[in-house]
């Protein structure tokens, strides 16, 4: 009996990470490539894809927001975005 109550209060105080439904946003991937951050987002009418880099001489992190329609080759058009940024560093 004290386990089984222990065992409710516990996950009462600490509950289960459950990913919960969004209306817009679905789940999020984000990887980390030589100093280059970029952030996929499945969102309604297609794909966020959000980059952010970092500028060491100025100190500051630069953002930029590219939106993919549906239909489109998501794989294709996230490497032509991370090819253009990596181009502009």
């Amino acid at each position: 009996m004290m386990n089984w109550l222990r065992t409710k209060l516990h996950n009462f105080i600490f509950p289960q990470d459950i990913p919960m439904p969004s209306d817009r946003v679905m789940e999020k991937h984000e990887a980390d490539i030589e100093g280059l951050r970029f952030t996929v987002m499945p969102a309604r009418g297609g794909t966020i894809v959000q980059l952010r880099s970092y500028d060491s001489k100025r100190d500051q992190h630069d953002y930029a927001t590219y939106v993919i329609p549906d239909g489109e080759d998501i794989a294709q058009e996230v490497g032509r975005i991370v090819s253009m940024e990596l181009m502009k560093a």
